[in-house]
């Protein structure tokens, strides 16, 4: 038994490194052993063939008291002495500096040392800091210091550091202002709350740093802080164009068939292209041939533009297609981004496709070089901001615009033209000088069986990209991709639980339809041609072989009219029959069964040594604080319970005069007439005026007057005297009384 323990003990000590009072017990029962455990003596082994060691258990051999000890391991020194070590990833969180400690740098014996302060309300500086000493201090009147110096001076490899003294014990008051508590060192600490909440306040940072470390910052800090983190989540801005090669490989090798382009001007980079290869296949297995194109500013360091176009599904819900990042938003980028479109899309004849857009600029002139048959549809609430801003701003004559946009026949356009004529001539004149073709759904063609007035599609887009135009250019992009992933995986689940044939808003739009037909009255005229009245003066043409009513909704949208419901009612026939293919539930399946492939992380990309890294594109920020939110038109939805003031006209409560208020007023105000300085004796203009009016008695008994003193030009000091006197103020003329006599000698006599 006393040999079995004598093994236990002798194995545990060789194993571990225990203290040197177990040594000395050890050494006694082995003769002719070294067990100091140094480097040198490392050669020399312990003999252990006498010693029993078959019962020994394998829990009898562990040391459970330094079991757990794995993130902060000890060193022996030549002296057989355990010195602890600091490790920086593990005991950065509270660290405790004793003497001996080992750091593996100065770095992070100078960052255990600052976070020392930091955590403890102290601000610790290095008066003594070269190559081979280093000294920390607190303040002048602080008995705390620590001494360090590097472990092995003369050997260059070995950058190990040790706290040869050190004083633990302050003298000083705490400090809530720390400059060591820096915006970098705030934007590490705080970037888990960024990546929950990129939105997440300065007000809000600078509460939590005084809550957890009571500490004192400026608002400035923490916005530097917030940049930091948001740059050690999302990449810096300068650094990601290296990697464009390597992400446009990575989306490539995933997502095979995808299009990616990148464009450069002498190794700087201009337009980058994308366009997955899913979206190809969807916009094929059943959208609409109409397009939505638009453009948005980027709000990232080097600004930009994104170009996107937007298809539609057989729900009428956005199908992203393609998208862009370019240097401007000109003839020149639109012309490139539509050339590959037509390219991906497979776009041979411009017959079949239709274009919807707010008219950015150069767009018209690039759709009008490659698509010269294409139709192109203007947005009209666009189209009514120009109305607005020509000075028709009342609501009359936008009701008429838009009934102008929204009649279907040429007849009923040309009534609310003439109607628009009756109220405002020029009105009149200025929106009949737009192509009908472009805005009216009188005047739309049948093949894209849409009957869009706005561009909502680039809209929602837009709104759903928000929070990733101002990231960098490859974790912009990335953000992009993921969300049409994961947009697709959501349709494509929302399209498998849907009942019934038709999709939601297809069977909404066509139940209001069937309401709508209940008041009209079919009758057959033969073949497959039905009249109906629907009402005085109202009588439609409904043929159900070519699909056709004379209202033209049929046609337009694909999707039976209230007269054509009310003839399909009356032969005892299903609505879904006469819908157009791309309603269908089937067709939503089809679009939506073509997936995008995830993308592996930065660390995982193919690394591409053999070319040259792009360089960012020149720097474009104009003067002033960059714009990061758009300016919204007077009709838009305010984010505030507060009305605008735009467009009222401000008139001043002092002055009476219209541009300004009273607290910028600077003109004089009611009766606030500066008063001129006299002599006395002299009187006063009110005074010689009120004379000259009543006359004074005492100018017409005396023989002899006082000498009047000719008035004299203020200086500047009594001019800037009379601005600072009081708005509102007391009469200037004064009533002086004389005493009696009796009073006046009394007076005197004190």
């Amino acid at each position: 038994m006393s040999n079995r323990r004598e093994a236990t003990s002798v194995v545990t000590s060789t194993l571990t490194g225990l203290n040197d009072e177990t040594f000395n017990e050890n050494e006694e029962n082995i003769s002719g052993s070294n067990l100091s455990g140094s480097d040198s003596d490392a050669s020399e082994s312990v003999s252990l063939d006498s010693l029993n060691i078959d019962g020994i258990e394998v829990d009898e051999l562990s040391d459970t008291d330094d079991s757990g000890r794995l993130d902060s391991a000890h060193e022996t020194d030549s002296d057989g002495q355990n010195w602890p070590e600091f490790n920086l990833e593990n005991d950065i969180g509270n660290p405790r500096l004793k003497v001996g400690m080992l750091f593996k740098s100065k770095d992070s014996l100078k960052e255990a040392a600052k976070q020392y302060g930091r955590l403890n309300s102290y601000f610790i500086k290095f008066p003594k800091n070269d190559l081979k000493r280093l000294k920390a201090v607190c303040s002048k009147k602080c008995s705390w210091f620590i001494w360090a110096s590097r472990l092995n001076p003369n050997d260059p490899t070995d950058q190990t550091w040790q706290i040869r003294s050190s004083n633990p014990n302050h003298t000083c008051s705490k400090v809530y202002k720390n400059r060591n508590v820096t915006a970098a060192w705030i934007g590490e600490q705080y970037k888990e709350k960024f990546i929950a909440d990129p939105n997440y306040s300065l007000k809000s940072l600078q509460q939590d740093v005084k809550r957890d470390f009571c500490c004192l910052v400026s608002l400035t800090k923490c916005r530097r802080a917030k940049l930091r983190a948001l740059e050690l989540i999302e990449g810096a801005h300068k650094a990601q164009y290296e990697k464009v090669y390597e992400y446009l490989l990575e989306v490539r090798t995933q997502n095979e068939g995808t299009t990616t382009i990148c464009y450069l001007d002498n190794r700087l980079f201009q337009r980058m292209y994308v366009c997955l290869q899913a979206c190809k296949d969807g916009y094929r297995a059943g959208c609409r041939r109409i397009v939505g194109l638009d453009g948005c500013f980027l709000k990232g360091y080097y600004g930009g533009y994104l170009l996107a176009a937007v298809g539609i599904d057989a729900n009428n819900g956005i199908y992203p297609l393609a998208y862009a990042a370019v240097e401007s938003e000109n003839q020149a980028s639109w012309l490139w981004f539509l050339e590959l479109l037509a390219i991906d899309l497979e776009i041979v004849s411009s017959y079949q496709i239709s274009f919807m857009s707010d008219k950015q600029k150069g767009l018209l002139e690039a759709i009008c070089m490659l698509f010269p048959n294409a139709e192109t549809r203007h947005c009209v609430r666009h189209l009514h901001s120009n109305f607005k801003k020509a000075g028709f701003q009342t609501k009359e004559l936008k009701d008429l615009l838009w009934k102008a946009a929204r009649a279907s026949t040429i007849r009923e356009f040309d009534d609310v033209m003439d109607e628009l004529r009756n109220t405002n001539q020029h009105a009149y004149d200025w929106l009949k000088e737009k192509n009908p073709i472009h805005w009216s759904r009188s005047h739309f063609s049948f093949r894209s069986h849409s009957d869009m007035l706005v561009n909502n599609l680039s809209e929602s887009f837009n709104k759903i990209i928000l929070e990733a135009r101002r990231k960098p250019i490859l974790t912009m992009m990335e953000t992009i991709r993921t969300k049409i992933m994961l947009l697709i995986v959501k349709k494509k689940e929302e399209a498998d639980k849907w009942k019934g044939m038709l999709c939601p808003k297809i069977k909404k739009k066509v139940d209001a339809n069937i309401k709508d037909s209940l008041r009209c009255v079919p009758s057959h005229a033969g073949g497959d041609k039905y009249q109906v009245e629907c009402g005085p003066g109202s009588q439609h043409v409904v043929d159900l072989v070519e699909k056709s009513c004379s209202c033209r909704n049929w046609d337009l949208t694909g999707i039976p009219c209230m007269h054509a419901l009310a003839v399909i009612h009356h032969k005892d026939e299903f609505p879904e029959t006469y819908l157009q293919t791309c309603y269908t539930k089937q067709t939503q399946l089809q679009i939506y069964s073509n997936f995008v492939s995830p993308v592996r992380g930065l660390k995982q990309w193919t690394s591409l040594s053999n070319m040259l890294p792009i360089l960012p594109p020149p720097l474009r920020r104009p003067p002033g604080r960059p714009t990061k939110v758009r300016r919204k038109e007077l009709d838009e939805g305010q984010t505030t319970n507060r009305l605008s003031k735009r467009g009222v006209e401000m008139r001043c409560s002092k002055c009476k005069r219209i541009g300004h208020n009273k607290r910028s007023c600077k003109g004089e105000v009611g009766q606030n007439i500066p008063v001129k300085r006299h002599q006395v004796g002299a009187p006063t203009q009110q005074q010689a005026t009120r004379n000259q009016q009543e006359g004074n008695p005492t100018q017409q008994g005396a023989s002899t007057q006082l000498p009047t003193v000719p008035p004299t030009a203020p200086t500047h000091q009594e001019a800037a005297r009379r601005q600072k006197l009081p708005l509102k103020r007391k009469s200037t003329t004064t009533t002086v009384r004389w005493m009696p006599s009796t009073q006046e000698s009394s007076m005197t006599d004190h």
